[in-house]
């Protein structure tokens, strides 16, 4: 059955050629071309099955403050429930939280960072909160709607209304014309956002989530539900698609409804939503107590204050009155002021290593100088490292590939390298070869290193069956420079680098190699080469135990 609202929808030429005028002015914004590739990269890394999990971890890393706040985030309760230990690597954070956690944690943050740098950012924040606090819901009520995957269900709902949020963002006198003729004419947004920009917000924001290389089943989650009871469906889509209108619908009613028509509000909903998202009362009131304390978690990350948030206000509201008479909420009998209700865990994490070593810097600036930091703070992120190295050591379910990419990423994060590589030994071929790195362009260094263990004693064959830790200062240097395989002089293009063999059982079975593009870059401390050494060990230490 065809609605009115769709019969006002453009037709699919019409549509399409509306979407691509709006595509081209948002093109035209200096920000939204970084953002559509930030979000098309990570989206790309996740769809790959090649080594998505290191090319995640180094995607992120390339941006300070973006690595920052994800530590951070993964280090408060919402995300760390699994316990084991404080989080200080990108690389630790998705073995203990997950892949799908680590990419929807760092969705959101781009997303946010990317819409509220804007005149009307009040106005846009509010509606960030809002839509986070939809995914935030969907999250806990996925199990209710049959949707296993949490992350997507997350993904989804905040999805569900990003067509309205770029419109409020990158158009705003038409969004400011839209809003207007609702209220005076009392139309629908799907119509009056179809006859104003010439798509409807639904299919704008479909339109740029398939651009942004999002999966068919969360683009397809995204149309907007018919009117009426919800029906059971054994599909997927449907389930996630119900699950994100659910938690949207309930966003809006917390926002609008007065204070004395919230039960029959909240009564309509779930009555609408029972057959695919049933829930009870008691339960709807611990998912929206639990979402708002994972809100004010976020918001103070991204310092967001939402005192100043009506939505977060009249949410924290309704969680008590989502409660059965006579049982009020836990939290809101201990906090009144839930929205501000941050742990004490946060105050720990102002002082998280990456968070003192990130440096101010300019965007698009080298952002690793090892200059800008003190050695104090070297070390800390050093030691930092070590500790999750060593949490994941004692834990039987983390993989020896996970355990020797935290090392890695420590030493790149820690002494500011340029490139930071993994050799493993090929036994077939007695050969060295590149596995997995950090840096930009890592993956085409890593393929250069493939090297025989049999050949003329080079650098790198000295360190190996000498087991010695080697500093090259300048490659060029006449007193070593016969020493450089011409292989590394063809395809690597740094002049300086530091060699840390993996020796086990007296045998050569790896090789830690970093560098720095400059002759003299490299310069490691009494304190920080104890540190670098403890890291090459404990790979020692986790490759000896998965023999």
């Amino acid at each position: 059955m065809t609605t009115h609202d769709e019969q006002t929808e453009p037709g699919d030429a019409a549509r399409r050629s509306a979407l691509d005028i709006l595509l081209r002015r948002m093109q035209a914004e200096s920000d939204f071309p970084a953002l559509s590739e930030a979000i098309g990269d990570i989206n790309r890394i996740a769809s790959s099955d090649r080594e998505g999990v290191n090319e995640l971890s180094n995607h992120i890393l390339k941006d300070f403050a973006l690595t920052n706040k994800l530590l951070k985030l993964a280090n408060v309760a919402f995300y760390n429930q699994v316990g084991g230990g404080s989080i200080s690597t990108i690389s630790r954070a998705v073995v203990v939280l997950g892949f799908d956690a680590v990419r929807s944690i760092a969705l959101s943050l781009i997303l946010f960072d990317n819409l509220e740098n804007k005149a009307h950012a009040q106005h846009l924040k509010e509606e960030f909160v809002k839509v986070l606090y939809a995914g935030m819901l969907a999250r806990e009520m996925a199990g209710n709607a049959q949707v296993k995957d949490v992350e997507e269900a997350f993904i989804g709902a905040m999805l569900h209304k990003l067509g309205r949020m770029l419109a409020m963002f990158y158009f705003p006198e038409e969004m400011a014309l839209v809003l207007q003729r609702v209220e005076t004419e009392g139309l629908s947004d799907v119509r009056v956002s179809a006859e104003v920009l010439g798509v409807s917000f639904e299919n704008l924001g479909i339109g740029i989530a398939r651009s942004w290389g999002f999966p068919d089943q969360l683009v397809q989650s995204m149309k907007k539900l018919p009117d009426g009871k919800i029906r059971k469906s054994a599909s997927n889509v449907e389930r996630l698609r119900a699950l994100a209108g659910f938690a949207n619908e309930l966003c809006e009613i917390i926002l609008e409804t007065p204070d004395e028509d919230r039960s029959k509000a909240l009564g309509r909903l779930t009555a609408r939503f029972g057959d695919t998202v049933p829930v009870t009362a008691e339960q709807l009131a611990g998912m929206m107590e639990k979402s708002m304390q994972d809100i004010g978690q976020f918001a103070r990350v991204v310092n967001v204050n939402l005192k100043h948030s009506d939505f977060a206000r009249q949410a924290s509201k309704w969680a008590g009155l989502a409660a059965p008479p006579g049982q009020a909420s836990a939290q809101q009998e201990t906090n009144t002021d839930m929205p501000d209700a941050v742990p004490d865990a946060m105050a720990e994490l102002d002082a998280n290593v990456l968070h003192e070593a990130a440096p101010a810097i300019e965007q698009g600036a080298v952002a690793r100088d090892k200059q800008e930091r003190t050695p104090e703070e070297i070390q800390s992120i050093l030691a930092s490292g070590l500790q999750d190295v060593g949490n994941s050591l004692i834990d039987d379910n983390i993989s020896i590939n996970d355990i020797l990419r935290m090392i890695l990423e420590t030493m790149y994060t820690g002494m500011g390298f340029e490139h930071v590589v993994l050799c493993i030994k090929d036994g077939r071929r007695n050969a060295m070869c590149g596995k997995f790195g950090f840096g930009d362009d890592v993956q085409r260094l890593v393929k250069a290193f493939d090297f025989s263990l049999a050949g003329q004693p080079d650098v790198f064959l000295v360190a190996l069956q000498n087991n010695a830790d080697i500093l090259i200062s300048d490659i060029d240097d006449p007193k070593i420079a016969t020493r450089i395989p011409a292989w590394y002089r063809q395809h690597i293009p740094a002049r300086t680098f530091v060699l840390f063999p993996v020796i086990v059982k007296g045998k050569p079975v790896g090789l830690i190699y970093a560098d720095r593009p400059h002759a003299g870059d490299i310069a490691i401390p009494e304190k920080e080469l104890s540190l670098l050494k403890s890291l090459r060990n404990q790979a020692v230490l986790a490759i000896r135990q998965s023999l």
